[in-house]
């Protein structure tokens, strides 16, 4: 008989420190729910948190707080794709009032993504100078080119833009095509998907500016010489490269709030699968 008394008194202490960690759990819950409703999703999560960390056994609470975290998780995704949703509305926008400015080209048969060029520098109608052109993906990424025409290869690496005492160098690119045509030679060097040292972004700002650049190639591991030297960037070059630089921005904007939208609404749709898997448990 007095075992029996003493299971019950363990039990009833038990029963009843059980129910003191679910009310002081309850508190932080609490706490989460009353930041929430507030906006304050961040301090609800680490309430949340708290919960398990200080009372591990507070099982019922751990529970609610799970399906609390689950909606505040809900809500963040549904505000990043209104968010994500609003700025594709203001970069389309931005876009479809420019893109009448540039040529288009894509081969549908070859190529996956398109290319934006202005019509004045295409390749075939500035055969008889050097020069430096631009181009841009319909991902926004732009590259960069200088065009070299001379009686023989100089094989160059990078450039050196300058405006004044104010100059930006390109990184050295391996990305060169050479080839000969009618005796002269040419060189088309790029620099890929704005790899350029900030080159394209020098020319926008300095867009109004005489800019005048030259040509280097790599002798060793920390040297290089100048191939050709004090090359004027006109002002058409500039200002289409400005506006292909433009164009990049609002594009490669575009872009980002797209894979963003879609990357939340991924999100969504895992969060509401665990919340569905949570209901029929």
């Amino acid at each position: 008989m007095k075992r029996i008394f003493v299971i019950l008194a363990v039990c009833t202490v038990l029963g009843s420190c059980a129910e003191n960690v679910e009310k002081l759990a309850g508190r932080h819950l609490d706490n989460a729910k009353e930041a929430f409703s507030m906006g304050n999703y961040n301090i609800a999560k680490q309430e949340i948190d708290s919960i398990k960390i200080l009372y591990p056994k507070a099982f019922e609470t751990r529970r609610q707080g799970i399906k609390l975290m689950q909606k505040i998780e809900e809500t963040e995704q549904l505000r990043a794709i209104q968010y994500e949703d609003s700025m594709i509305t203001v970069s389309q926008a931005a876009f479809d009032r420019i893109k009448a400015d540039y040529a288009f080209e894509k081969d549908e048969q070859y190529q996956d993504i398109g290319l934006y060029t202005i019509k004045s520098q295409a390749p075939q109608r500035n055969t008889d100078r050097t020069y430096i052109r631009a181009q841009v993906d319909e991902l926004g990424h732009m590259t960069l080119i200088s065009s070299y025409r001379g009686s023989s290869y100089i094989h160059h690496d990078w450039l050196k833009l300058s405006v004044g005492d104010l100059y930006v160098d390109t990184p050295e690119s391996k990305d060169r095509h050479e080839f000969t045509d009618l005796g002269v030679y040419y060189e088309w060097l790029s620099f890929i998907n704005g790899n350029d040292g900030g080159a394209a972004a020098f020319i926008s700002a300095n867009k109004d500016a005489n800019i005048t650049y030259t040509l280097y190639r790599k002798t060793g591991p920390d040297s290089s010489r100048p191939v050709y030297r004090n090359l004027k960037l006109n002002k058409d070059d500039r200002y289409a490269i400005a506006k292909l630089y433009d164009l990049s921005v609002v594009l490669l904007s575009l872009n980002e709030h797209k894979a963003a939208r879609d990357e939340a609404d991924r999100h969504l749709k895992f969060i509401r699968s665990k919340m569905e898997a949570s209901a029929e448990e």
